[in-house]
């Protein structure tokens, strides 16, 4: 929260500036905008601080082991379907809460598989 506020507040300050750059003819129609520009700021932090916090991410997944880096595919049958490094996700549909990307060398098949 404390990097969305100071970056509202430079945003704030930025409109202060742009309408005081404004000639004469135009200074109180560019007060006005600037006015309205920061109640709308002031809003979006409003609401910002209203929303719940973001639950942390886990740490990290389930390890996989080398054996079960590389499996086989279900398309050509070839052992050649391997775990993409970094790709691992929750999942609330597989029974260890964790699957895993993988992509065929030999075929190209692409899938999301549950990581054991």
């Amino acid at each position: 929260m404390a990097d969305t506020t100071s970056r509202l507040d430079a945003i704030k300050e930025g409109i202060r500036k742009l309408a005081n750059l404004a000639g004469s003819e135009q200074a109180e129609a560019a007060r006005q905008l600037a006015a309205k520009l920061n109640a709308d700021l002031d809003g979006v932090a409003a609401d910002v601080a209203a929303q719940p916090p973001v639950p942390p991410l886990p740490e990290k997944g389930p390890a996989i082991t080398p054996l079960h880096g590389e499996i086989r595919c279900p398309v050509c049958t070839l052992r050649a379907f391997t775990y993409q490094k970094g790709t691992m996700r929750e999942s609330a549909d597989s029974d260890t809460g964790f699957e895993a990307f993988y992509h065929c060398l030999s075929c190209g098949h692409e899938a999301w598989q549950e990581a054991e």
